[in-house]
């Protein structure tokens, strides 16, 4: 009874022989890196990113990108993989992100024609490009701009905290502002008092 459950999740596919992250965000235009890791063993078998195939589990629909025992590091396109050996972990580069690199692909090894790949899901989500405002940039001496110091943070910014950096540079000039004040009290009651 006990083994059913055993071979049910060695059945699943990665079964945490190849993992990667669950979920990766990327700015529209820029570009996204995923890296993934796999087990001993495997440094000579081809990695791959690729499109899931929905009719067929643990299968892709098509390869992306996909490296080879001779070639550990492939440019396709937009694409890349790099197959770091040494590490067992490879890493998908996708550079000028679109709309249409959004979704759910998958990163594994090939492990042999009979038997299926080792891969684990990835879900890319493709956000807006980031505009620096007027308010982003700072005009210096010399009359150029530079970006400010006050952008607004990334997706993985815990919530509520999206733009707050923004007021650093206020809150921090009204903090001095206050801290002067109380020193010229401190003064001027001083002064007063002799």
């Amino acid at each position: 009874m006990q083994l059913l459950p055993l071979l049910a999740w060695a059945l699943l596919p990665g079964c945490g022989a190849v993992t990667g992250p669950c979920t990766v965000w990327g700015y529209l235009g820029d570009s996204l890196s995923v890296t993934c890791t796999y087990r001993r063993g495997w440094e000579k078998l081809p990695k791959f990113w690729c499109i899931p195939m929905t009719e067929i589990v643990y299968t892709c629909a098509w390869d992306i990108v996909i490296t080879s025992e001779s070639q550990p590091e492939v440019v396709q396109g937009r694409f890349s993989i790099r197959d770091n050996r040494a590490h067992r972990t490879f890493t998908v580069t996708v550079d000028g992100l679109s709309k249409e690199d959004e979704g759910t692909f998958r990163c594994g090894v090939r492990t042999g024609a009979f038997s299926f790949d080792e891969s684990a899901d990835v879900k890319v989500i493709v956000l807006p490009a980031v505009t620096p405002t007027s308010q982003d940039w700072e005009q210096t001496a010399g009359g150029g701009f530079t970006p400010s110091v006050t952008g607004t943070r990334g997706p993985d910014a815990p919530q509520g905290t999206r733009g707050t950096f923004r007021y650093f540079p206020v809150l921090a000039g009204l903090q001095l502002l206050a801290l002067l004040a109380m020193i010229a009290a401190v003064l001027w009651v001083s002064v007063r008092g002799r």
